[in-house]
């Protein structure tokens, strides 16, 4: 990288990240994450964080239900996935499961 020139930009490409913490606050990233997918990880972004891209990935069981874009700053988001977390799938299958046998017992009376 010369010193005179912009900052190189990294791009992460599909790589798994579990239980990592990513502190993006207050820095210029120049990094794009391409078609990752991030478990159980914690992202914190403020006002401060520029420069960051997220195309294509996959978010499971993570602190976040959607990214912002910012074009001003550099952030850009694009066709990200956003799994809900596994305990409130669970709590919602188990309400579904409940429904359906209490309909199959009033059905049978």
């Amino acid at each position: 990288m010369n010193s005179d020139g912009p900052p190189e930009e990294r791009v992460i490409w599909r790589e798994r990240f579990q239980a990592y913490h990513f502190d993006f606050r207050g820095k210029s990233i120049f990094a794009r994450f391409d078609g990752c997918e991030f478990v159980k990880c914690t992202l914190v972004i403020d006002r401060g964080t520029e420069q960051l891209a997220f195309t294509e990935c996959v978010f499971k069981d993570c602190d976040i239900d959607e990214l912002e874009e910012d074009k001003q700053r550099g952030l850009y988001v694009r066709d990200n996935f956003f799994d809900r977390p596994l305990e409130e799938r669970r709590a919602e299958f188990e309400n579904k499961l409940a429904q359906a046998l209490a309909a199959r017992k009033a059905k049978g009376r």
